[in-house]
């Protein structure tokens, strides 16, 4: 069996349909779906169903695709173990993602790796010119030719406030109750999501007062505590001092996206691999 044909076959279901799995791919649509057919007539069952609306998975096309993928992974580490046996990889952390970080590294067998804390601006040009392998950030707006991203973390935004403060009571914050309030920003690119936020106060009508800046998202949580303000930019999964309280934005805000980046051509398959595993588990 083709590994190839197996990749184009789960590539095919993520995009559900052969026309935006071949632009992905970058092979001709009629080879894509010729490879396809050869896939599954050496299974012996159809792995697709087909109409003009796209492909969907069948049940035995479900069945298959759950154990390819994991097949698939278990060969891109065991082609990784081998190509960079004695060669340490970097990994790029913006700040504030440390839980994320770890919750990717615990994937890692035996890896090689060193942690370079580094804003997420940083790991692209840094990825781009090979002295960084991959790196954890926020979703930027655009990224260069062959710097790829794989969403590994969505968290909805929640207000970070003193657990004493009259508008933590509630079951919700809304924006107008937070514009009279100082928001502490971070000056790390964490503050990339907060813009959004911004933008949702300008959408509404409002104007946010800025609080004081902080160095880092840590200095953020600090400083919400010591009764500065509040804060946007924090996720819910981040370990925060008791007497802090989340509330939910009462209004529609983006969610914090925090993304993977690797360069496509680089041997980062374990690094990859992992990643998808921290994907799919949310």
């Amino acid at each position: 069996m083709d590994l190839r044909h197996v990749r184009y076959a789960i590539a095919t279901a993520h995009a559900g349909s052969l026309r935006r799995a071949s632009t992905v791919l970058r092979i001709a649509q009629p080879t894509l779906s010729e490879q396809l057919r050869s896939l599954e007539k050496e299974i012996g069952v159809e792995l697709f169903t087909r109409s003009s609306s796209g492909v969907r998975l069948t049940e035995a096309g479900e069945a298959f695709l759950a154990q390819a993928t994991v097949a698939v992974d278990a060969f891109e580490r065991a082609v990784s173990a081998a190509r960079g046996k004695g060669q340490t990889a970097r990994l790029g952390v913006a700040d504030g993602l440390g839980d994320v970080a770890a919750r990717l590294l615990s994937q890692l067998q035996g890896a090689r790796l060193r942690v370079a804390p580094m804003s997420t601006a940083e790991q692209i040009i840094s990825i781009m010119d090979g002295t960084l392998q991959a790196g954890l950030g926020y979703a930027p707006g655009s990224l260069p030719r062959g710097v790829a991203r794989m969403l590994v973390h969505r968290s909805p935004v929640r207000a970070l406030l003193p657990g004493a403060h009259a508008l933590a009571t509630g079951e919700t914050v809304s924006l107008a109750d937070l514009a009279s309030e100082p928001l502490v920003m971070p000056e790390s690119d964490a503050v990339a999501g907060a813009r959004r936020y911004l933008e949702g106060f300008v959408r509404h009508g409002l104007h946010p007062r800025l609080g004081p800046g902080a160095a880092t998202h840590d200095l953020a949580i600090t400083m919400v505590e010591a009764g500065a303000g509040y804060t946007l930019s924090v996720r819910e999964g981040v370990w925060v001092p008791e007497g802090l309280a989340f509330l939910p934005i009462a209004e529609d805000v983006p969610p914090i996206e925090v993304v993977f980046l690797w360069n496509r051509r680089s041997d980062a398959h374990e690094l990859v691999s992992a990643a998808r595993h921290l994907a799919r588990a949310g």
